[in-house]
């Protein structure tokens, strides 16, 4: 199908800007000027430069005009022809996972106190919300009786169960506490959910680059990982996705849609709805990781895809590990039309649950305190995020490139040509800063061998800003190599 004339200028655009015809804060022609050179309607230059500001590459300036971002991301996938869309999923296929060992030492070193750590996606811990659950703990002990001595009812706490099932409605979903199962942990859902809808063999699609937890499950379960291409915009290519169900025996979806780990992309709404239309056309399940939804920096928390699924198809993970501690271990699914093979292999997995952490969990929503934390949350992250940009913006080199979230706490970067990542790792880490490697997010290492994974959840000392500094260093010397 030939694209219509305001795509085809705005990917003409953005080719310039990564050429550096257009460089890093030039001002672009104004919408006349360029419709007057390119002989086209001003609406459709309109239209163009907004597509550009959407991909992250523009920025309009009030009363000034559009300039090309201080730090912005390559043209996103999704946007890229369809041939090329369906290359790289028909050349890769589905994949064994094998990139454990350097996980493990990425995990190992952001342990590490002497380290300063941008690896681990871990929530800050600077925030009231601690003290008050710590106080919601010692309540709990003086005065319940039964903390969780015995067996549940196999389905978790049924008030931490009735709190999620009010606060579904704020991602577009009406349930019941009923179909609700607590889980330990986000990755806990996601396993008894695998293991509800899988056999050793089957193919999982993911999105790419996507989650290495997630891949590391897939990997444990004897399952396959087909990578779906995603945008660092709108998340996993629906397209790209169609392709793939159609080319290969794709068992089961599994995607992070609002907030993905490690790009940030949120997929829009018109996206998701055409996700669940796709899901029920080829009769397909999906698990869906919310992990990152409660933490959009506007005020509207994102629609679930489920909050589209017309027949319990989708299975919805989610934890308080990303919005209060991950220490707590408290997870939960909504399975939908799965409810009873989950609470199958939940009984098998583990068929007790500890309560205190449920009880605790279910106090600090009831009280509002969560929303509170959330509102505080969400602008302490939005404000951590523009200092990241800024810092890179100030130390990294000119062709560095960056997402720009616009909800979670983790940005995926694009380092100049020629620099390997999981090398940067290795001399970062001897300066006792720590990153993620692209190679960890996905099967094939040499995908993402320039990208890496910074997390800025937490307070940006002096010291925190000065590992920064010495990335920035690192990549300049590194740069130097091939000048």
């Amino acid at each position: 199908m030939k694209q219509p004339i305001y795509k085809l200028l705005a990917n003409d655009l953005a080719e310039q800007i990564r050429q550096s015809t257009f460089a890093r804060g030039d001002k672009l022609p104004s919408v006349r000027e360029l419709a007057k050179q390119r002989s086209v309607s001003v609406s459709t230059v309109l239209m163009s430069y907004g597509l550009l500001e959407d991909w992250g590459l523009i920025e309009v300036r009030p009363k000034s005009g559009y300039y090309v971002k201080a730090i912005a991301l390559s043209a996103p996938v999704e946007h890229l022809s369809k041939d090329h869309i369906h290359n790289s999923v028909s050349d890769c296929g589905p994949d064994e996972v094998t990139t454990s060992e350097l996980i493990m030492d990425v995990l190992a070193s952001s342990a590490e106190p002497n380290n300063v750590s941008f690896g681990a996606a871990v929530p800050a811990s600077d925030f009231p919300i601690i003290e008050q659950l710590k106080k919601s703990f010692a309540n709990l002990v003086r005065t319940e009786k039964f903390l969780g001595i015995g067996y549940d009812s196999g389905k978790g706490c049924p008030q931490l169960r009735k709190q999620l099932a009010r606060r579904a409605s704020d991602a577009g979903m009406l349930v019941s506490p009923d179909e609700i199962i607590i889980t330990a942990g986000c990755q806990g859902a996601i396993v008894l959910c695998l293991r509800s809808l899988c056999e050793k063999g089957d193919v999982v699609a993911v999105e790419s680059p996507g989650y290495y937890g997630l891949l590391q499950l897939i990997e444990s379960l004897g399952l396959k990982a087909l990578e779906i291409p995603s945008d660092p915009v709108r998340g996993m290519s629906i397209d790209a996705l169609q392709l793939a169900v159609e080319q290969w025996p794709v068992k089961v979806v599994l995607s992070v849609p609002s907030y993905s780990n490690p790009m940030g992309a949120l997929m829009p709404e018109t996206a998701k709805l055409k996700l669940a239309k796709l899901l029920e056309k080829y009769d397909l399940p999906m698990i869906e990781d919310d992990i990152y939804g409660e933490l959009s920096y506007s005020d509207a928390r994102p629609k679930a895809v489920k909050s589209y699924d017309k027949d319990g198809r989708i299975l919805l993970c989610s934890s308080v590990s990303k919005v209060l501690d991950p220490q707590l271990c408290v997870g939960w699914v909504m399975p939908g039309r799965y409810r009873e093979k989950i609470e199958y292999q939940r009984f098998l997995s583990n068929s007790s649950h500890f309560a205190l952490p449920q009880l605790a969990v279910a106090d600090i929503l009831s009280r509002g305190r969560f929303d509170r934390h959330l509102r505080h949350a969400r602008e302490v992250y939005s404000q951590r995020r523009d200092r990241l940009l800024d810092l890179i913006a100030l130390h990294f080199p000119k062709e560095t490139r960056i997402t720009k979230p616009q909800g979670g706490f983790v940005a995926w970067i694009q380092l100049p040509d020629g620099v390997d990542s999981t090398e940067f790792y290795h001399l970062a880490k001897a300066e006792g800063v720590i990153v993620a490697p692209g190679e960890i997010f996905s099967t094939d290492s040499s995908k993402y061998h320039n990208y890496i994974r910074l997390s800025y959840a937490h307070e940006w000392t002096r010291e925190r800003e000065q590992a920064v500094v010495i990335l920035g260093n690192i990549l300049k010397a590194e740069l130097s190599r091939f000048t």
